[in-house]
């Protein structure tokens, strides 16, 4: 059992780490992300295309793995969970003597 709560404390430190990894992504997404259909919105027309870093690729990379990760991350730790209660149901049975 003492297995079993380590790792889903351990899954749920790695489910805070991608929370703020999306936090810091979607705030650099805030400051620094400009498309044409941004700009079509505000009615803003460049001569010059836009610098790569508009596109902010490599934070729209990092949420869609962190989404990826978390899913998994959370179907391990429901599992985790499951498993917990089904063996402190059996330790609290066998305690009480009963099946």
């Amino acid at each position: 059992m003492r297995s079993l709560l380590i790792t889903s404390i351990g899954i749920t430190l790695l489910l805070a780490i991608c929370t703020f990894d999306d936090f810091l992504c979607l705030h650099d997404i805030r400051a620094d992300y400009v498309s044409k259909s941004v700009l079509a919105y505000l009615h803003i027309e460049t001569t010059e295309p836009l610098p790569e870093w508009t596109d902010t690729k490599l934070e729209w990379t990092s949420i869609s793995i962190s989404f990826v990760v978390r899913s998994i991350l959370i179907l391990a730790n429901l599992l985790v969970l499951v498993l917990l209660v089904k063996q402190f149901r059996a330790t609290r049975s066998a305690a009480f003597g009963q099946k």
